[in-house]
Order: C-alpha cells, then structure tokens, then sequence
C-alpha cells in the first residue's frame, strides 16, 4: 500500500491551472470586486473547460477573500492538476517586511489593477493595487518576486536595484556617464546598503557587484567602452534588462562549469582526488530516472563527441533498422538539440558501464566522468 501511495506521488498529474494575485493593501470588498472582473474576463478563455477552470478557480478565490478583515496585503494562489485531485486556494499573508516593501518602499512592475471607484471605473489615483498572473507567467512571478536574483541596473535616471517583477532607486543620476571610466568609477562606488537596496521577501539582502549582474540601461555610445564584467541594453525596459542579466548570469555560469573540467583534466593528469567522488551505478541510476537534463563534455573527448553525434549513428544504420526506429520513436533522427542531448547522455551511461571509469560528482547534480588512469575524459552533467 505503501509502495503503491509513493508510486502515486511520484507520478503526480500536471498540473492544469495554476493563478497568483498579490493584493497590495485592498481592502476584501475591493480584492473580492478585483477577483469578479477577472472571473468574469476568462469568458474569452480558448474552450469551455479552460473557461470553467478559470470560473471556479476565481470562484474559490472570492469565497477565501471573506476571512479578509482590513487591508489585504497577501497573496492568493490556486492550482489544479489534470486529475482534479489537487485544485485548492491559499491565501498567505505577508509578513512585516514584506508589508513594507509591498506598501510603497519597492515599485511593483506590471498591470496593477486598481479598485473600483464611485464612477464604477478602476481609480487611477488609488494607492491600492493588485497584480494577477495566470498560467506559465503564475509559477514565473512567484519565483520572482519571493527568490529572484536581482541585477544592478545603471539607467538615465539612477541606479536601481532590479528582479522582473519588482525594483528600486538607490541612487539618483543626471544622465548615463559619459565615459568608460566614469562608468567604471560608478561602479566602484556600489556596494551593499551604500547605496545598493534589497527587493529580498526573505530578508535584507542588498547585491553586491559581480561579474555579471551590472547593466547598463537605455540609448548609449558606452558599448564599445565596457569591460567585460559590465553588460548593457538598448532599452531601458526593465523585461529587456532583466533578460541580459539572466543570459549574463548563464553565461558565467556555464564559464565556471568549463573551468571545473579544465581543473579536472589538469587534477587528473596530477594525479589529484576529484573533489567528491562516488560509485558508476548512481550515474546509471541519474541516467535512467531522467535526471540527467544537460551533459557538458570536455573539448579533448573528440571520439566521445563522434559518437555521441545522432547524425552519425542515424548514417550508418540500415533502411530497414531506419524504419523499425522511426516507428517507434517518430523524433529519431532528428538533429534538434534535444536529440544530441539524449544520445550524449546515452552514450554517456554507455561508457559508465564500462568497469574501468568511475564518477566524481560536485554540489548541484553535476556529474564529472573520468578513467582511472587520467581524467582527460572528463564530462561535466547538470
């Protein structure tokens, strides 16, 4: 029975809708009002099962919002599965901190939907708010907004602090310096609480300067001039801004996973231990449990890279061996990146069972694979 209720929750549906509202001080009348005029915009929804999701999703939301009493700063989340099984509201209230920096001390981004006036038309000059998200852009939101990384954005008119969803000031400007070393001079002058500001829900947490969270935003002549660790954009869409520093910060990232495998080749023709270090069966195990997403190999396994080519493989079989595999995997063949994922990963776990490798892993589920004698076959997956 046991087996049977983990097998259950590890096979859990997908999940079907998923909605957040934060209210940003409404009172419950208003946040109820709110949540009438979304329930009654997801009539234009695609079919009528989207449309009756999103009506008893709203329906679910506006009873919650009965237990308000004053102010509503919080957020209203629900989801449900495929199944049906699991479709629930919770309303979370925000906590001191966070009741500051939702009440007026950090900008929220976004269409912030006003509570209704006399007139019946939304108040524009109403200090109250509230953002709702749907969908895809739900999950992203909440990830933003409670544990987004943030970046330092430089713009015309200051210096801010910045995630997609959330930012503030700390330091005014006159206009983008006018040179490299001006800008450089900036930069140097940032650091945490001095004047640099958290946008952190979890805590004071003011960013310090780094290699890739820097960006300089808006119309610039400074491009040529910037050093690598300083990034900019054209537009001083804080979207746009937030998407360089997210491609930045991958960048790096991947820059930092090339030298662990440069270090490991070196390490190994030293004859050094790798860093953790444990049995081939946990690889196989990853493998097959489709743990392993991404598989990142060291430029010197060239015959590695050969064979793990779909191209190749794909080459050298029959029409008949070619017909049999197209039915039963309709994408083989193809030269998308996932295809050259899967067939690296196979031959990765190939080669794993092999009893003359073994598997030295680090922190973050990468996995390095070496031979005993050199670690020159080194592959770093995540």
């Amino acid at each position: 029975m046991a087996d049977a209720k983990a097998a259950k929750a590890a096979a859990k549906a997908p999940v079907e809708l998923q909605l957040l509202v934060l209210s940003g001080g409404m009172s419950g009348a208003e946040l109820a009002a709110t949540l009438e005029g979304l329930k009654e915009k997801s009539k234009s929804a695609s079919t009528h099962k989207r449309r009756e999701l999103y009506w008893n999703a709203y329906g679910q939301m506006i009873t919650a919002t009965t237990k308000i009493e004053g102010q509503a700063f919080c957020f209203l989340t629900y989801k449900a599965t495929a199944d049906g099984d699991d479709s629930s509201v919770e309303l979370i209230e925000l906590t001191k901190r966070q009741r500051g920096l939702v009440g007026g001390q950090v900008e929220f981004l976004g269409h912030k939907i006003k509570p209704v006036g006399p007139d019946g038309k939304p108040d524009p000059t109403a200090k109250t708010w509230a953002l709702a998200f749907s969908e895809e852009d739900a999950a992203a939101a909440w990830d933003d907004i409670n544990t987004a990384e943030p970046c330092i954005c430089i713009s015309a008119d200051g210096v801010y602090v910045a995630t997609k969803y959330k930012r503030v000031q700390c330091k005014g400007l006159s206009g983008l310096p006018k040179s490299g070393k001006d800008l450089e001079a900036l930069v140097s002058e940032l650091a945490p609480d001095k004047p640099l500001r958290s946008v952190s829900f979890l805590g004071n947490e003011p960013p310090s300067v780094n290699a890739y969270n820097v960006v300089v935003a808006g119309p610039s002549k400074l491009d040529k001039e910037l050093p690598p660790t300083i990034g900019c954009v054209g537009s001083p869409s804080n979207n746009e801004v937030y998407a360089c520093f997210v491609q930045r910060k991958n960048s790096f990232l991947v820059g930092e996973a090339d030298k662990l495998l440069t270090q490991m080749v070196v390490d190994g023709d030293k004859g050094l231990q790798p860093i953790i270090e444990t049995g081939q069966k946990y690889c196989i195990v990853a493998y097959k449990n489709a743990l392993m997403r991404k598989v990142y190999v060291h430029e010197t396994m060239k015959k590695f890279i050969e064979r793990a080519k779909p191209t190749d493989r794909w080459s050298c079989m029959s029409s008949e061996a070619k017909s049999t595999r197209r039915a039963s995997s309709p994408n083989l063949g193809s030269s998308s990146s996932s295809s050259s994922t899967d067939a690296i990963s196979r031959h990765l776990a190939e080669d794993l069972s092999c009893g003359q490798r073994r598997v030295s892993a680090r922190r973050g589920g990468r996995v390095k694979v070496g031979t005993r004698s050199s670690a020159r076959h080194g592959a770093d997956n995540r």
